[in-house]
């Protein structure tokens, strides 16, 4: 359940473009309207886009002062790649 979530919050184009924007940020992170310009997108979707990420464990949010800074979660991604990875080299023995 939890690689199906995360694989549906990536497979929408400004989500995903939003999420390598936020890991190139790393560790500062990025305002969502920093985010939206980055990835060129209209500033009111973003939040949409990033509560989808947040709820798939993707992206953390920290309120400083008025503004709220959102942040990159890689180990969903790299919990999901090793998986993946797995799932490939057991497919890849069995065609042997």
């Amino acid at each position: 359940m939890r690689a199906f979530q995360i694989m549906s919050a990536l497979a929408q184009a400004s989500r995903f473009a939003a999420f390598r924007a936020l890991v190139e940020a790393l560790p500062e992170g990025m305002a969502s309207s920093d985010i939206a310009t980055a990835i060129g997108t209209a500033p009111n979707t973003m939040s949409a886009h990033l509560a989808i990420l947040e709820r798939a464990g993707l992206v953390s949010s920290e309120k400083i002062g008025r503004s709220v800074v959102y942040k990159a979660e890689t180990a969903p991604a790299e919990d999901l790649s090793s998986f993946l990875t797995h799932a490939c080299e057991r497919g890849k023995a069995s065609r042997r």
